[in-house]
């Protein structure tokens, strides 16, 4: 067999490996919603997915940027496509098919397949530093102000999780990491990480955003714009980066489990649609819909990038 065909059989391979593992997730999370007669608005809905996807364009940028500090000089179209195409690998147990799609998708005649490997572990890790450092925030706001009974050690932990996802990008460390791994980088500058932490604050805002429009799809009444989006935020970077330390697939079923922590006893204060009288099943259900919207929306947008351009 020729390494022509071989290559192609590979990417094939993966491609069916990544839609199988995202086909199960997304089974699973219809599974949860269970039986209950919802009238969800179908618009408020679609907003959110809109919302979920425009959320990583500035983490998109940021690769680009990290990629371009880095000395390697990529379109803007692939980058976006292989960032957003890369999102599906997150579903593959492992942790390192996102990597492998990202890379593989880049045009190697402009960018080194090790320095597009050291960029999206630059990307990955801070952007789980800065969602740390959201959660950890809002929750210390939350605590101060008494409208969260949240555990300390969870906040410590967020916190805890932050500093060892800052730890490996700080550029003595990543310099010192990259030589041991033989990969040659031009210099990363504090100012790169900088820049990192000011464009992924608002992707976190945005994704609270995209849950914020789910629970008002669900049929919740607002009565504190600022309290609930600081609540969803809160749910939605927390539950990301206590997944993400759990190394399983997506943070599937970790996530779920410290959103719904954290949105039941708001969702205790608050008028509940007609015909649920539990907390915690409505928790369950926004928390099951946003992720069936999150990988619908990533399906769609690969869907969109999937053709190269010529």
């Amino acid at each position: 067999m020729s390494k022509k065909r071989l290559v192609l059989l590979l990417k094939i391979s993966i491609l069916l490996v990544v839609f199988g593992a995202v086909g199960w997730k997304l089974y699973e999370s219809w599974d949860k919603i269970g039986e209950i007669d919802w009238d969800p608005d179908y618009l408020l809905l679609m907003l959110s997915g809109i919302c979920y996807a425009v959320a990583y364009i500035p983490a998109a940028l940021y690769w680009r940027y990290a990629l371009k500090t880095l000395g390697q000089k990529p379109g803007r179209y692939e980058t976006f496509r292989a960032y957003y195409i890369g999102h599906l690998g997150k579903y593959v147990p492992g942790k390192v098919m996102v990597l492998v799609i990202r890379s593989g998708l880049l045009n190697l005649e402009r960018t080194k397949l090790s320095t597009a490997a050291a960029s999206v572990f630059l990307e990955t890790m801070t952007m789980m530093a800065v969602g740390a450092f959201v959660a950890a925030v809002i929750a210390l706001l939350l605590l101060w102000q008494g409208t969260l009974e949240l555990p300390h050690r969870l906040t410590l932990l967020t916190l805890g999780i932050m500093c060892g996802t800052v730890l490996p990008i700080l550029p003595p460390v990543f310099h010192f990491v990259a030589k041991k791994c033989r990969i040659e980088l031009k210099a990363l500058r504090f100012r790169t990480l900088a820049v990192g932490w000011i464009l992924n604050i608002p992707v976190w805002f945005m994704l609270g955003i995209n849950l914020w429009l789910i629970m008002l799809g669900f049929g919740l009444e607002s009565q504190s714009i600022v309290m609930e989006l600081l609540y969803c935020t809160l749910a939605v970077s927390m539950a990301v980066v206590l997944g993400f330390a759990t190394l399983i697939p997506a943070g599937f079923g970790s996530r779920e489990v410290v959103a719904v922590f954290i949105l039941a006893p708001f969702f205790q204060t608050h008028p509940l649609p007609i015909g649920v009288d539990d907390p915690v099943v409505m928790a369950g259900v926004v928390v099951a819909v946003q992720r069936i919207i999150s990988i619908l929306s990533e399906l769609t947008v690969a869907a969109l990038l999937a053709r190269k351009r010529r």
